[in-house]
């Protein structure tokens, strides 16, 4: 018998996820990420190693002007009398039952007695993602049952595993989801209405990972089709280099003007961007051959493997090896995590400003130089302010994983590495941005952070940069 605090943080997940917009437990897909958010859990208790009170600024900030509407209210013109007001607001509230009911009754909803092979596969995969989330529930209430005492070995670990179990389900439901409702889009409206809520939703998180053939099942059926499914179609392309997918999906948007600045400029680029993924899978293959530096990095979130390019950017990985080596990344914040860009860590202060001491020369110039795709490792670039040693880039501390392709970027840092296992880790990390003073003062904000990292794999040689700027630490 469980214990009642654990029985009731149980309950209290399930009522959190029965609030969600979502149709149904069965179908809720953003179900891991509400609750793989949920705070606190234990790798969010202790603060990260970074003062609370902070100067902004950061090299990848990703600071933009207001966009239109932003910003202070204005007064309202609206000449509706108390009761007129009242009563649209009633209408409102009924018409968002209404909605919600539908969801409940028909998304993700197929008759009992449609018996088709693909019928009992989508069922067999509800059943699996509930199990999934179920046994994933009761990891993160035995961990909210124990916050305030020493948890037991392997219990944050078990929490992890649980994670990516059930992430890999939801694959495997949503595979099984779209192909249903291709074998016939009329019949299954209601499933294919699901998918579309679904990619909406992962495409805001960036957790596009294996979205291609599901996004392209709901463009092929054309009746589901609007500016967001378009749009999260389009950047799902991006995600796994299906470029004619991206063509399809952002021709209609970019002809209507209703692409963002970010989006735009992706496309005007996607020849340059899809030329340079053709000339990285081809390094891919190349780096099997290779004895090429591993790090693990464990995170709030779960665990990323990431393979090192050694012998393209030497000085880079030189330099990330060393600091992984001496424990440095040891319970650093993700401090700027901006949807569709990056997550950048690896600060000294947690505020985009810090640094390990040091400065190596950046790779960004090399002929070796590897381009930014999703789960790229790059070192942003940075400017000595010290007059005495004149105006010099360098590359420090920080990194970041991308996202996407950022072909801005290419021309400026150094790419030394990729993630080769649990990508999927990129779209769970909490939106934040420490670079902002008032941020940084609000204190349930708190990001995600590296738990620890090790070197898994290296060449026999030791590896330690050279700094440019200060000196390594004795």
């Amino acid at each position: 018998m469980l214990p009642v605090a654990i029985q009731s943080a149980i309950h209290n997940t399930f009522e959190s996820m029965r609030l969600l917009r979502r149709p149904t437990i069965l179908i809720a897909n953003g179900i891991l990420l509400h609750l793989a958010t949920l705070a606190p859990v234990w790798s969010q208790l202790s603060d990260p190693s970074s003062p609370t009170d902070l100067p902004g600024g950061s090299v990848l900030s990703g600071k933009t002007p207001l966009a239109k509407g932003q910003g202070a209210a204005s007064p309202s013109k609206s000449n509706l009398t108390p009761e007129q007001r009242q009563a649209r607001q009633q209408a409102k509230r009924d018409a968002e039952i209404k909605a919600e009911e539908f969801r409940m009754t028909t998304f993700g909803v197929i008759p009992a007695s449609d018996n088709s092979p693909l019928a009992a596969s989508f069922r067999k995969a509800s059943d699996n993602l509930r199990d999934a989330i179920a046994d994933f529930t009761l990891a993160h209430a035995r961990i909210q049952h124990r916050l305030k005492e020493e948890l037991p070995d392997g219990v944050r670990e078990k929490w992890l595993e649980k994670l990516k179990e059930a992430n890999n389900t939801l694959i495997a439901y949503r595979s099984a989801a779209a192909d249903l409702y291709a074998s016939d889009p009329t019949q299954y409206a209601g499933v294919g209405s699901m998918l579309k809520e679904m990619l909406i939703d992962d495409g805001q998180t960036d957790r596009l990972d294996h979205w291609i053939d599901p996004a392209k099942k709901i463009l092929d059926a054309k009746t589901l089709v609007d500016d967001d499914v378009l749009l999260y179609a389009g950047y799902a392309g991006f995600f796994e280099g299906d470029f004619d997918l991206v063509r399809r999906a952002w021709a209609d948007l970019q002809s209507n003007q209703k692409l963002g600045p970010q989006e735009s400029i992706m496309l005007s680029k996607i020849d340059e961007i899809e030329k340079s993924w053709a000339a990285e899978l081809l390094r891919r293959q190349e780096d099997k051959t290779k004895n090429n530096p591993q790090v693990r990095i464990l995170t709030t979130k779960g665990e990323i493997v990431v393979e090192l390019f050694e012998d393209d950017a030497p000085e880079s990985v030189a330099n990330f090896v060393y600091l992984v080596e001496q424990g440095y990344y040891t319970r650093k914040p993700f401090f700027f995590v901006k949807e569709h860009l990056l997550a950048q860590t690896g600060c000294e202060k947690g505020d985009g400003k810090g640094n390990a001491g040091y400065g190596i020369k950046p790779e960004f110039d090399l002929p070796t130089h590897r381009s930014h795709f999703r789960g790229s490792l790059a070192f942003p670039v940075g400017m000595n302010a010290d007059p005495a040693q004149g105006s010099l880039s360098f590359a420090g501390s920080q990194f970041y994983f991308s996202f996407l392709p950022l072909p801005l970027a290419d021309e400026r840092n150094a790419v030394f590495g990729r993630v080769v296992s649990g990508i999927e880790i990129l779209g769970l990390l909490k939106i934040v941005d420490l670079t902002d003073e008032e941020t940084r003062k609000d204190p349930n904000v708190r990001p995600d952070t590296i738990i620890r990292a090790e070197v898994i794999n290296k060449r026999p040689h030791e590896y330690q940069p050279t700094p440019v700027v200060g000196r390594l630490p004795r």
